[in-house]
Parts: C-alpha cells; sequence; structure tokens
C-alpha cells in the first residue's frame, strides 16, 4: 500500500530520523534543500541530510 503522506512530510520525518540541527533556521535550510531535490528516494533523502549535517559540522 502506497505512502499517503505529503512529499513535504516524508522529508521532514526523514530530516527528524537523522537528528538534524532542532533549531528552525537549520532545519528548514536542510528541508529546503531536500525539497527542492527532483524525485530522490527516501534512503537519498536520508543520505542527502547526513552529507548536510557532517558539512555543518565542519
Amino acid at each position: 500500500m502506497p505512502d499517503k503522506k505529503p512529499q513535504i512530510e516524508k522529508f521532514r520525518e526523514a530530516a527528524r530520523e537523522l537528528k538534524t540541527d532542532q533549531s528552525d533556521a537549520a532545519f528548514e535550510a536542510v528541508l529546503d534543500k531536500i525539497a527542492h531535490a527532483s524525485k530522490l528516494t527516501n534512503e537519498q533523502i536520508k543520505e542527502l541530510v547526513r552529507r548536510k549535517r557532517e558539512q555543518a559540522k565542519d
């Protein structure tokens, strides 16, 4: 059965699962980056968030 959640909600869940920075600005920046990427799989979305989080640490 296909997931009926809106795409934006899937992005938010992926970012939360990966424990992104909890500040609104950082979360929205990651979310914006993901939202503008076209047709990514859930794993690709998670990898994008991981890379962004690692870049923020450096």
